[in-house]
């Protein structure tokens, strides 16, 4: 008999990530007590109290949001979803004078357009307040109090409410950011699939703004995710627990501590060491990272430790060959200054980043919005590890093909393209079975007329094999004597016609050329050489 699963008192919630970072953030909402934890597409469910929202909101370094479901039902189209959240008790939820926003997302669903869905859930609450007191609650897009969300899959609709409110990827910490800032809650997740728990130095040699290198020192200090923020959505919620929440907060920060390791960040460029800078000022890190103008090669660690580093993605760059050299650059300092480091790079191309000219020893898949993009190990020694040398680079160009092949498949011709090479494939064997049948009466016919062709030679053959045979078999005297006298009576017609072409009557001794052929000359060179002059005329 199965064992009956045991209930525990809560509330069901869901966590929203990043594509990739959905086991890393089941383990933390583990670790931080959560319970029932189950992985979904960029995300995880889980079960807790009150308390535990509130934790998860405020230590979560790997969630974008929290959300808590009030109402799942089926949906097929827009009246449907009109009824059904209209049913939902609103005026439990918030009050008249508060604002509100709706946020909708579909996969798969009847209903084919997030903004109209979101128009209908917004219809519905102010219609059902408006029924019920005359007057309705009013839409803040900017900075409401209430945060619906509607997600909507396979037209199975969830209806929850978004305690966090903003994203939780906005720390507070950062007031200024150079261009193309990477996501905190991405820089904490790459810094946790690392390995990274500071007890080794920190290496960000392109830091930019400063994101990787701050949510680095925040981990080693056990700062919490969120000890920046002031405000979130949970907070205007009814039955908010003003005093938990303070008690959560104190729990958490009385354990931050001081780094025992050293964090190293620089960049190229003044401007964005000088944003980092003021960054750091404002979370108050900035004697807790060392932060300087260099270029990369001149970054020489001391004592080994951790680096990671997102390059440029530089379209512009790529299009001018400057993207290529770059990853060659960075190849060749890894080799010749990080040997002994454990070295991290993400990186959105996946030909470009073989030009680091290192063997990546880990491959994870991450999205950067909604850039895709490869997190790749490499472990720096002495040496080189050159692409090709094992079969495991094969399997990374196969995933790459494999790539490639999932987006050519995604075309709407893909079945009429698989339909046309079935026919055509249909109709080349049957044309090479007809062929071949052609061929095969063709070698018949043609074996006939070899036997056929063969008899009769065969037969000429034989016929002149007996005639040879029988002219061999009269080899008696008088034949031979017959032979001879014939042979010798041609032979003095020739030499008389001879003699009468060169007007000699008396015969010539035959006389051998050196190295030459024979030739007939006479008693003296005067007649010689008349004769010749007789040619000759």
């Amino acid at each position: 008999m199965e064992s009956i699963k045991e209930f525990k008192k809560g509330m069901d919630f869901t966590a929203k990530t990043f594509a990739g970072l959905e086991d890393a953030l089941a383990a933390e909402l583990t670790e931080l007590g959560a319970d029932d934890v189950k992985v979904i597409k960029r995300g995880a469910t889980f079960r807790g109290d009150e308390a535990l929202m509130y934790k998860v909101n405020y230590l979560s370094r790997l969630a974008v949001r929290i959300l808590k479901p009030i109402g799942v039902f089926d949906v097929k189209d827009d009246n449907q979803l009109y009824d059904k959240v209209r049913k939902i008790n609103w005026m439990d939820v918030f009050k008249l004078n508060q604002t509100f926003s709706v946020d909708a997302n579909l996969f798969y669903s009847e209903l084919d357009h997030s903004h109209y869905a979101s128009l209908k859930t917004k219809d519905a609450i102010v219609d059902q307040f408006r029924e019920a007191t005359g007057k309705r609650p009013w839409v803040n897009v900017e900075n409401p109090d209430i945060y619906v969300d509607v997600h909507i899959s396979h037209n199975v609709c969830t209806i929850s409410l978004d305690s966090s409110g903003e994203s939780l990827h906005r720390r507070g910490y950062r007031i200024v950011a150079d261009k193309a800032p990477i996501n905190e809650v991405l820089a904490a997740g790459m810094i946790n699939l690392a390995g990274w728990k500071g007890d080794s130095d920190f290496y960000d040699p392109m830091c930019g703004s400063g994101t990787i290198p701050m949510e680095a020192a925040m981990l080693a200090m056990n700062i919490p995710a969120a000890y920046y923020r002031e405000k979130f959505a949970f907070m205007n919620w009814e039955g908010y627990n003003e005093e938990l929440w303070k008690k959560v907060k104190e729990e958490a920060n009385d354990l931050m501590g001081e780094t025992d390791c050293r964090i190293f960040a620089s960049d190229r460029s003044d401007k964005a060491v000088a944003f980092a800078k003021r960054n750091l000022k404002h979370a108050g890190l900035h004697k807790d990272i060392e932060i300087k103008v260099a270029y990369f090669d001149s970054v020489k660690p001391e004592n080994g430790g951790m680096l990671i580093m997102n390059p440029p993605y530089g379209i512009r760059m790529e299009e001018r060959g400057e993207l290529r050299d770059l990853y060659k650059g960075i190849g060749n300092v890894l080799k010749q200054n990080f040997a002994g480091c454990e070295a991290w790079v993400i990186s959105p191309n996946f030909d470009t980043a073989k030009f680091i000219g290192l063997r990546p020893s880990k491959k994870i898949t991450l999205y950067n919005g909604p850039v895709e993009t490869r997190f790749l190990k490499f472990e720096v020694y002495e040496g080189t590890k050159r692409y090709g040398d094992n079969p495991d680079e094969k399997s990374f160009s196969r995933e790459k093909r494999e790539f490639r092949k999932k987006d050519d498949s995604r075309g709407s011709d893909g079945p009429r393209r698989e339909s046309s090479k079935r026919d055509y494939k249909s109709g080349r064997d049957e044309s090479r079975d007809s062929r071949d049948n052609r061929s095969e009466g063709r070698i018949r016919d043609l074996d006939k007329d070899k036997e056929t062709n063969q008899g009769s030679r065969d037969g000429r053959h034989e016929g002149r094999r007996r005639d040879y045979d029988e002219r061999r078999g009269d080899s008696d005297s008088e034949n031979r004597r017959e032979v001879i006298e014939k042979r010798s009576k041609d032979f003095d017609r020739h030499m008389e016609s001879l003699r009468r072409f060169t007007k000699s009557d008396t015969k010539r001794p035959v006389k051998r050329k050196p190295g030459g052929r024979k030739r007939i000359s006479g008693k003296d060179s005067s007649k010689e050489d008349k004769n010749n002059d007789a040619v000759k005329d």
